[in-house]
């Protein structure tokens, strides 16, 4: 597996030069090149072919959702990431659901970028991600995990999401073991942290946010009056599954 390449649209030339000086020497990754506004990225996109897109929101020419929704017309689409001041549920929403893989609130700090550019290789096949199962599966679990998933399609989690594969993985270790829900933290997050080689802040917000996005869809309102914490939804997730 080759270098991924990282291509980086931002107005601002200071962040731009913050990510290049955070991957300078990275042996995995490379900066392609970098654009301050959406026409002249989404022209680079066209000819460089990048692995990944580094995209802020506001961007004069072509916005950063547009400019997202122009990769998924390329011949090789790369996996986005956006990192914008503009955050909010729908705009998090919007951008996942047209095939953003992360959305990072700014200020974010460079030096935390690299894992997740790695990250983004997952985004690149079509296949649903889920993290490694520990050991086979019997029928019995196989039949549960397909509950699982058929839930989480109906309450309309995308496959592409890392908090679908988080989610999904919950579930399976709580079937087993219960007493990880008693506290998140080092139960749940920590066991799938260890599995995915993640970071249990990592694995609280990837759940945190593809619930976000969920209920953005609509299904989930239907079941809850509010927005389910993580704890909420694996537990519905938990009761719901064997019904399936």
């Amino acid at each position: 597996m080759g270098r991924v390449t990282l291509y980086i649209a931002d107005m601002d030339a200071r962040f731009i030069a913050r990510v290049r000086g955070a991957l300078a020497g990275h042996p995995d990754i490379s900066v392609c090149g970098s654009a301050g506004d959406g026409i002249r990225a989404l022209e680079d996109l066209r000819h460089l072919c990048p692995d990944v897109l580094l995209t802020d929101i506001s961007l004069p020419g072509l916005d950063g959702i547009a400019l997202l929704r122009e990769t998924r017309r390329l011949r090789q689409p790369p996996a986005v990431i956006i990192c914008t001041r503009f955050c909010s549920d729908a705009i998090m929403a919007c951008t996942c659901r047209l095939g953003a893989s992360f959305f990072l609130c700014k200020p974010v700090e460079p030096a935390s970028l690299p894992a997740l550019i790695l990250e983004c290789r997952a985004f690149q096949t079509p296949a649903p991600v889920e993290i490694a199962r520990q050991g086979e599966e019997g029928p019995e679990q196989e039949r549960f995990a397909s509950g699982a998933r058929a839930l989480l399609q109906r309450l309309g989690m995308s496959p592409r999401l890392s908090g679908y594969a988080y989610a999904l993985q919950a579930v399976q270790c709580c079937q087993g073991d219960a007493r990880l829900l008693k506290n998140l933290s080092s139960g749940v997050y920590a066991r799938l942290a260890t599995q995915s080689g993640a970071t249990v802040p990592r694995v609280e917000r990837a759940l945190r946010s593809a619930i976000a996005i969920a209920y953005e869809r609509g299904a989930l309102r239907e079941l809850f009056p509010r927005r389910p914490t993580n704890r909420q939804f694996i537990e519905y997730l938990l009761r719901s599954s064997n019904a399936e």
